[in-house]
């Protein structure tokens, strides 16, 4: 089928292993056969797939990223300031590729140009965090410095593995926040050692509570939020929960919104994505219904 599409193909050579490197001749070749024409954009450094979207996005009729979840989370910053949005293609390249899974989008660039020459579209939410945007999870708290403070080259080395390293350095230096969350119909005040909001059924590769029955084109975002436990049995308690995907209402927060406001700790550091998403002293996240369609 012949699809005549104008493509930009931006690809992070160093996320995962590299391993897109080798797969660049394979996915341009891939749609040339579909007759479409690819420009390739390399990106050469942080927020370079952003400053490239916004650039040059516009001028055509569907862009492939390939790389890890950070990647893809600079290609949606500049997309979504576009006033004309192409479809999008992911080819996760990188580490743990939540958002692919969440999508079924295969990492094998055969299988996943099979299914791109379908031109199935999925119209996605996306989720604005004040002037920013993230495809799968805002986070604070307990392990949410690990995935980017995990040198490259560990990950690389290790994949998931490098993730549970890095964060067992963290167990005996967990902080409490204090929190206050303005939701459509209530108010939430307490300290918590972690917050998630959500957009995906899994994060850091593993399924949890808030994404057990995500979905992404619902109009809504989850919210987790955990409280310190008091012991060691409390972590045991909360662990539990967690794996079973259960709630504990006595450690626990959940709910579903479309926006909340949050009165920022000033020592909550937030990740957006994975990627350090920096402190503000007030939050407000907002859902993007059905904001980007994704070729799936």
């Amino acid at each position: 089928m012949k699809m005549n599409r104008n493509c930009m193909f931006i690809f992070n050579p160093h996320a995962g292993k590299g391993k897109v490197k080798s797969a660049i001749y394979p996915i341009i070749q891939g749609f040339f056969s579909m007759g479409d024409f690819v420009t390739c954009f390399p990106t050469a450094h942080k927020e370079h797939a952003t400053e490239l979207m916004q650039a040059y996005g516009e001028q055509y009729d569907l862009i492939i990223c390939a790389g890890g979840d950070g990647t893809l989370n600079e290609v949606i910053n500049g997309f979504m300031h576009l006033a004309h949005r192409p479809k999008l293609a992911y080819i996760p390249t990188g580490t743990v590729n939540d958002f692919a899974n969440t999508l079924e989008i295969s990492s094998n660039v055969t299988k996943a140009l099979e299914n791109f020459a379908k031109d199935n579209v999925f119209a996605c939410d996306i989720c604005s965090f004040n002037e920013r945007y993230f495809t799968y999870v805002a986070a604070f708290g307990a392990f949410t410095e690990v995935s980017y403070q995990t040198p490259q080259a560990t990950k690389n080395l290790l994949g998931k593995m490098a993730y549970f390293l890095e964060g067992l350095k963290q167990l005996s230096s967990i902080t409490t926040y204090h929190m206050k969350i303005y939701t459509e119909d209530r108010i939430i005040e307490d300290d918590f050692v972690f917050g998630a909001i959500t957009n995906a059924k899994s994060v850091g590769g593993f399924h949890s509570v808030s994404t057990k029955n995500a979905q992404l084109d619902d109009g809504e975002f989850e919210v987790l939020l955990i409280r310190m436990p008091q012991n060691p049995l409390d972590l045991q308690i909360i662990v539990t929960a967690l794996l079973k995907q259960e709630i504990n209402e006595k450690f626990m927060e959940f709910f579903t919104s479309k926006a909340i406001m949050i009165e920022n700790d000033p020592k909550a550091k937030w990740t957006l994505d994975g990627e350090e998403g920096g402190h503000s002293d007030y939050i407000t996240v907002t859902m993007k219904h059905k904001a980007i369609s994704f070729l799936i």
